[in-house]
């Protein structure tokens, strides 16, 4: 959505409507900030149960086997 059809949309709102509006982007602003501020760390494996019911292989064991062999 372009910035001319948003405030299109929005001169045709009421004040009330227009002042909810902005709150709403005011907390979406501050929800994409606040996650942001962590680093993100790699998911580790070694705690978890990783063995599948489809294979008799652990998921992490086939995983580390194509990264090995340069398939991704």
């Amino acid at each position: 959505m372009t910035l001319a059809v948003l405030e299109k949309k929005m001169s045709n709102l009421s004040a009330q409507q227009q002042q909810n509006v902005e709150s709403y982007i005011d907390f979406l602003l501050f929800q994409n900030s606040s996650r942001k501020q962590g680093a993100r760390k790699p998911l580790d494996f070694s705690k978890y149960n990783t063995v599948t019911h489809v294979w008799a292989e652990d998921a992490q064991s086939v995983v580390d086997k194509l990264r090995s062999n340069d398939r991704f």
